[in-house]
């Protein structure tokens, strides 16, 4: 099996867990995409869902991760991505079925009624706006420019034909040239760069405020956001890594077989666990520290309309281009704003120029 289906036979499991969690470290005013009243955070149909929900991804989980036990063996590359699709859309069903019946019991019961939606905005986000932690990203560019020398001095003295990527010995072996040598160095400023500009583009989201403590939630964001870009930056890096060690190996600098093959995937594993690790604890830190007894109880502005599916975010009105999402620790493109459409189509058109280069060099 090589490297790349195996971490796609991993992901199948690590994705319906954190799918199954995601709920206990999402906002009790935010659950299932829905905008909740701090009065009604503890009603009776959220704590029902929230139960039927974990049964139903623990199951969509379990019957995932079965099937790609199941599969193991044939070493398919795509298997694992037909599974991975199929658990996503479970998940969306399962969220989408929760969502309903809250948004059906917060319309019938009028949650909303009589309250004065407020709407908070922190003039300090603009004057003085969180600072990128460029320092992190120190590590990664070292590892980049180390492929690189070691790629140089390489070059030279390599056969005719390298292998495909890591592909299984024996198998398909492509002309040595400029793109085929330098893939994965391709392959490391592609990542660096589309995952820095991600990050960049979140540190310059709206955050979203709790009028019921604004000062004390946009403290918890900056340190939520602060300490999960520097968690990022440290995955980063080390996928920079399993892309060095990749490149040794298509550079006949040294051989792995058997399980030894998987040895390249070991930083980008403990990165991702370290990002997991971080999001869970943030988010769970931040819901700990929000909920204060005595506190106002205002109500956000019911924007759930903005929400489709309670996944993705679309507001014309709202000129940010990145916004918080409302389920886990993460963050989702405003669609409603045509910059995030470019943003997308540099997305899909540097992918696009990667396969390009891809099949120009016979890979």
């Amino acid at each position: 099996m090589t490297p790349a289906a195996l971490a796609g036979y991993v992901a199948v499991p690590v994705f319906g867990a954190l799918m199954c969690a995601a709920p206990a470290f999402t906002q009790p005013t935010l659950q299932f995409g829905v905008r909740i009243p701090p009065a009604h955070s503890g009603a009776a149909v959220i704590r029902r869902e929230r139960r039927s929900y974990y049964w139903r991804s623990a199951a969509v989980a379990v019957c995932c991760a079965a099937a790609a036990i199941i599969f193991w063996r044939s070493g398919s590359r795509w298997l694992p991505r037909i599974i991975l699709l199929l658990e996503v859309a479970a998940d969306v069903g399962c969220i989408w079925l929760a969502r309903r019946k809250i948004i059906a019991a917060k319309t019938a019961e009028g949650w909303y009624a009589g309250l004065r939606q407020t709407v908070v905005a922190d003039t300090s986000w603009r004057t003085q706006p969180q600072r990128f932690p460029v320092r992190w990203l120190i590590p990664a560019i070292g590892v980049i420019a180390a492929t690189i020398v070691i790629g140089a001095i390489r070059y030279p003295h390599l056969p005719a034909h390298l292998a495909a990527g890591l592909a299984p010995p024996g198998s398909r072996r492509v002309a040595r040239s400029p793109v085929s040598a330098f893939a994965f160095v391709i392959a490391q400023l592609y990542v660096t760069g589309m995952w820095t500009g991600l990050l960049v583009l979140t540190y310059r989201s709206r955050p979203d405020i709790d009028p019921a403590d604004p000062a004390a939630s946009v403290r918890r964001y900056r340190t939520l956001l602060d300490r999960f870009a520097k968690a990022a930056l440290s995955l980063l890096a080390l996928v920079d890594l399993t892309l060095l060690l990749a490149a040794l190996q298509v550079w006949q600098l040294y051989h792995l077989h058997g399980a030894g093959a998987a040895l390249p995937l070991v930083p980008t594993g403990a990165g991702v666990l370290l990002l997991i690790a971080v999001a869970v604890w943030a988010g769970r830190d931040r819901i700990r520290r929000g909920q204060r007894p005595g506190q106002a109880a205002a109500a956000g502005r019911d924007d759930d309309r903005f929400w489709k599916a309670g996944l993705i975010y679309v507001n014309r009105a709202d000129p940010a281009i990145v916004v918080p999402a409302r389920i886990g620790v993460s963050w989702t493109l405003n669609l409603g704003n045509p910059a995030a459409w470019l943003v997308i189509a540099v997305i899909i058109g540097t992918v696009a120029g990667l396969a390009v280069l891809r099949i120009a060099a016979g890979m």
